[in-house]
Formats: C-alpha cells, sequence, structure tokens
C-alpha cells in the first residue's frame, strides 16, 4: 500500500507506531494497577494513569479525537447496548449459578477483589466513568481503523480486516487484567472487549462503545449488582 492509500484510511506507519506505544504503556500500566489493587484495595493508580493516557492519545492524535464526535443517534445506541449487556450479564448469570456453583463463587470473589463494596456509590461512579471512558479510548481508539465521514451512515460494513483487530485488541485487553488474578475477570473482559470493539468498528466511533461501557459497568456494579456484599 502506498502513502496516500494508507492516509486515505487514517493510519500512516508513524501513527501506527506511536498508536501501538500508547497501547503497550496502557496494558503495563493496567498490570501494574491490577496488582495494587489485588494486595492494596485501591484504584488510584488506575484514576490517575487512565484519564492521562487518554488525554495523551486525545491531544497528540487528531484521527483519535475525531472518533468522539458526538450525535444523539451514537448516544442512543450505547445507551441500547449497555442496558442489553446489563440484562444478558443478569439472564447469564441466573442461569448459570444453579447449575454451576463455582460460578456464584468466582463473581463474589471477583468483586471482592475489585472492592466495589469499598467506596461510596458516588465514588464508584467517579472512578467507572473515568477509567471506562480511558479504556475505550486507549484500547479501542484509532488502531481500529479511521472515524467514520460525517455524511456517512451511522453502522458500517464490518470486514475481516475489522475483526482481526477487534480480536486482537481484545486478547491485549483481557491479558491487561492478568495480575488481578481472576480468570473470570480475564473472560469477561476478552468477550466485551470484542462485543465493544464490534461496536467501534460497527460505527467507526467511541461515542458508542464509551457509553456501551459505562452503562454496563454501572449496571452490575452499581444499580443492579450482579452479587450483593458477601456474595
Amino acid at each position: 500500500m502506498d502513502e496516500g492509500a494508507t492516509v486515505v484510511v487514517g493510519v500512516t506507519s508513524q501513527s501506527t507506531v506511536w498508536r501501538l506505544a500508547m497501547l503497550g504503556f496502557a496494558v503495563a500500566a493496567w498490570l501494574v494497577g491490577f496488582a495494587i489493587l489485588l494486595r492494596l484495595g485501591t484504584w488510584t493508580l488506575f484514576a490517575l494513569t487512565g484519564p492521562a493516557l487518554a488525554a495523551l492519545a486525545l491531544w497528540s492524535d487528531a484521527a483519535t479525537r475525531a472518533l468522539l464526535r458526538p450525535s444523539f443517534r451514537k448516544a442512543g445506541v450505547g445507551l441500547a447496548a449497555g442496558l442489553l449487556m446489563v440484562v444478558l450479564t443478569h439472564a447469564a448469570f441466573a442461569f448459570v449459578a444453579p447449575l454451576l456453583s463455582e460460578a456464584r463463587t468466582a463473581t463474589a470473589r471477583l468483586f471482592e477483589l475489585l472492592n466495589v463494596s469499598g467506596f461510596s456509590p458516588a465514588a464508584r461512579v467517579g472512578f467507572i466513568v473515568a477509567i471506562a471512558s480511558s479504556e475505550e479510548v486507549i484500547f479501542r481508539g484509532a488502531l481500529m481503523g479511521p472515524p467514520a465521514r460525517r455524511q456517512e451512515g451511522l453502522f458500517h460494513r464490518v470486514d475481516r480486516d475489522d475483526l482481526l483487530r477487534v480480536l486482537a485488541l481484545a486478547v491485549a485487553y483481557a491479558l491487561a487484567m492478568a495480575t488481578l488474578e481472576s480468570g473470570l475477570l480475564i473472560v469477561c473482559a476478552f468477550g466485551c472487549a470484542v462485543l465493544w470493539g464490534g461496536l467501534r468498528v460497527a460505527t467507526r466511533s467511541l461515542v458508542v462503545p464509551i457509553i456501551a461501557h459505562v452503562v454496563w459497568d454501572l449496571g452490575i456494579l452499581v444499580v443492579w449488582p450482579l452479587v450483593r456484599s458477601g456474595g
């Protein structure tokens, strides 16, 4: 592919290297952050590094900034997707938990590791909005492809290259959770990353997956917890 064609898809070789470097920094930061969370029960590192890395990505990359163009349609799709994920998550848990006792135990342990009951609801909301938004900018940003043109429709064709990028970044996102020592978190992170990545490439926007991610996190951690404190 020549340079002109590369610019058309919005990813030059220089910008790709920078975005990959940002992704590497984020994976390293998340690994350290989850290791600290496991031992100290604090989200402080995430609250500092997540927004900082996201702000750097947005400041340095016009394509990433363009992915945040808002619209009521995108907000509506993100809200609907997040709510649907909340309902499906609860439905799946209600179906699996009676059949597999380990599912409830693993979920309760994950909630304990995440320390979701160790903060006030307002603090949890703040952490969730800041960290979930940062994760979408970093892990599902411009590396997944260019933003949509203003005159195009809301949904776009997803091709093989799109799917490969979604899967590759979902793997990176899931592996970044490894130091919390929860296999359930890794599995959930990968599955959610595939869904949010699919929304990202189908809409050519970060607005939709950011809203879907925030709504899902708030739904299962704050508004309608998947498990209550103490399991």
